[in-house]
């Protein structure tokens, strides 16, 4: 598939299960776009591959069952009552979730995803303050993605947007796509001055994307 952007200044390409999308500028000739996939063959069909053999994970929300926090186990406890309070992380590790009803999977689930996003809004804007300072700009405006193929975009208008679902992951992952897309606030593709960048603010920013390459589908199938 095939989608054009006004504002997009380079073409990058997205794979998930129901294939190739390819995102170009409005105004990219064919003959560009086509380069373009030749010279991402590998990564495209890698990709693809991937997703062919890719099982999603079942997520339980119930009493008991495991989420991942920033890298670490987190432990679901529920708590039944008529009042409902914001779930709360407890220093051993376990999140208390309050839900009238403790059988509904899909309550507790609502109850859980907002602590996601509620941590991750905080620990992003906090993350991009201090890259966007030691990268000498001016911090972006932060939106939370809830895509299901991208960890983060940036574009010309200094927006920056971040998959919630990225606070599953260690630090160390969040901060080499916050640097990622900061770094595009320079350099709007990925071209070798952007890697340049990159590797300038993140030098580990390899063994990270290997980490997402190897376990970013589970983090994506919450």
């Amino acid at each position: 598939m095939l989608k054009r952007t006004k504002r997009r200044r380079s073409i990058a390409f997205t794979v998930d299960g129901n294939g190739l999308v390819v995102h170009a500028p409005w105004k990219a000739s064919e003959v560009r776009i086509e380069r373009s996939i030749d010279e991402s063959a590998k990564w495209i069909i890698k990709k693809i591959d991937e997703w062919s053999n890719h099982k999603p994970r079942v997520q339980r929300w119930a009493d008991g069952e495991r989420i991942a926090y920033l890298g670490r186990t987190v432990t679901i406890q529920i708590v039944s009552d008529a009042i409902i309070v914001p779930a709360v992380l407890a220093d051993d590790w376990r999140l208390r979730i309050t839900v009238a009803d403790s059988g509904s999977e899909t309550r507790i689930r609502e109850a859980a995803i907002a602590w996601y996003r509620r941590h991750a809004a905080r620990n992003f804007i906090e993350r991009i303050a201090h890259y966007s300072s030691t990268m000498l700009l001016r911090p972006p405006r932060m939106f939370l993605s809830n895509a299901r193929t991208q960890w983060g975009s940036c574009n010309a208008k200094s927006e920056l947007r971040l998959n919630w679902r990225l606070i599953q992951a260690p630090q160390n992952v969040v901060d080499y796509v916050v640097v990622h897309e900061l770094a595009h606030l320079t350099e709007m593709n990925h071209s070798k001055r952007f890697w340049k960048i990159v590797e300038r603010h993140f030098p580990s920013h390899m063994q990270v994307r290997k980490h997402l390459n190897e376990h970013g589908h589970w983090y994506l199938d919450i």
